[in-house]
């Protein structure tokens, strides 16, 4: 009877650990690196782009909202410094239910997406003068290994720095 118990217990320990082993790991700030540049034009406007890369061996689904990826201004993704003081963000601000898949962003592994802004489209600028841009936000929900939506009760956040940058209009 005691030779019985033994397989039927180890068994059940692997039932049980199963998922656990299936369990994806959330993504490390290192697999993911942001870059972004700023290009006063003739006109005044600043142009700002982004690229993100995915520098790990898993394919991601990041959470868009509030990021430049979602394309456009839905929330203050850029600190803007002129020598008078920070600039106020003046941007759109959203209030959100639950995502869908489409509000997901996918980022193969190994792959880089850009998306382009206008800053004054966020910002009153100075006509001229010296500015400091430094660009960081927080993405809500990043997935690896598993499709999105994920309900918000169960969203893995991550920070995403993307730099610095001054430049003289």
């Amino acid at each position: 009877m005691h030779r019985h118990r033994l397989p039927l217990a180890a068994t059940l320990l692997a039932a049980c650990l199963s998922p656990m082993a299936h369990a994806v790991t959330p993504p490390q700030p290192a697999e993911l690196s942001c870059q972004f540049q700023a290009t006063p034009r003739p006109d005044g406007q600043v142009s700002l782009q982004f690229k993100l890369s995915n520098n790990g061996k898993r394919d991601l689904h990041l959470l868009r909202w509030g990021s430049p990826f979602e394309g456009g201004w839905f929330g203050p993704f850029v600190k803007v410094s002129a020598p008078q003081g920070e600039l106020a963000f003046q941007g759109a601000m959203r209030k959100r239910g639950e995502p869908s898949a489409q509000d997901y962003l996918n980022l193969p592994a190994g792959q880089s997406l850009t998306a382009s802004l206008t800053l004054n489209d966020a910002f009153t600028l100075p006509a001229t003068g010296a500015l400091n841009l430094k660009a960081a936000w927080h993405w809500h929900d990043v997935m690896a290994g598993s499709k999105p939506p994920r309900p918000r009760d169960r969203h893995q956040g991550l920070d995403q720095p993307c730099g610095e940058v001054s430049l003289t209009r």
